[in-house]
C-alpha cells in the first residue's frame, strides 16, 4: 500500500522561520518554562493534605488485603497440617489391618479341626469311638407317650379364645 505521493515539507519550514525572524526574543522566552515557586510549594501542600479521607481508605483496604492474605496463608498451612495427619492416620490403619489380618489368620490356625483333635489324642488322652464302647439300650413296645390337651368348658370360652387369639 506505498503510494507514489511526495510530501513538500519546505512550507511549514518557511512558516516557522518567518515566526523566528519576526519575534525571536519572542521565540526565546516561548522555549522556557518557568512556574512561580510560591504556588508549586502550596500546591505540594495542598496535595499532601488534600483527601486524608481517600488516604484512609486506602491504608484500610491495604490492612484487609494483608488480612485476607494472612488468613489464606494460614488456612493452607492448617491443610498441609491436616493432610500430614491424614497420612499419619492412614499408614497406622494400614499396620493396624495387616496386623489384625495375622492374629485372625494365627487363631484360625489354633482352632483348627485337625489342631483340636490332635491336642484332644496328645494332652487329655482322648481317642474315636469304636464299636466297644457302644451300648444298645432297647425299650419295651408296649410303652407309649400321649400329650393330652385340656377339654374346653364351653361355648362361652370357646369363644372368649379366639377373640383373645384375633387380638394377640
Amino acid at each position: 500500500m506505498h503510494s507514489g505521493e511526495a510530501y513538500d515539507f519546505s512550507m511549514f519550514e518557511e512558516r516557522a522561520n518567518r515566526q523566528l525572524r519576526e519575534e525571536p526574543a519572542a521565540a526565546a522566552k516561548n522555549n522556557m518554562l518557568t512556574m512561580p515557586e510560591d504556588s508549586s510549594q502550596k500546591q505540594a501542600k495542598v496535595r499532601l493534605h488534600k483527601h486524608p479521607v481517600r488516604a484512609a481508605a486506602c491504608c484500610a483496604g491495604l490492612a484487609m488485603m494483608l488480612v485476607v492474605l494472612s488468613t489464606f496463608v494460614y488456612g493452607q498451612v492448617q491443610l498441609s497440617e491436616l493432610a500430614v495427619e491424614i497420612s499419619n492416620a492412614n499408614s497406622t490403619l494400614s499396620e493396624q489391618q495387616s496386623l489384625y489380618t495375622q492374629l485372625r489368620m494365627q487363631n484360625d490356625a489354633r482352632q483348627s479341626l485337625t489342631t483340636i483333635e490332635t491336642e484332644a489324642k496328645q494332652k487329655l488322652g482322648m481317642r474315636k469311638i469304636d464299636s466297644s464302647q457302644m451300648e444298645t439300650v432297647e425299650m419295651n413296645s408296649s410303652d407309649k407317650a400321649q400329650v393330652l390337651q385340656k377339654t374346653s368348658g364351653g361355648f362361652l370360652t370357646q369363644l372368649w379364645n379366639r377373640i383373645c387369639d384375633l387380638l394377640s
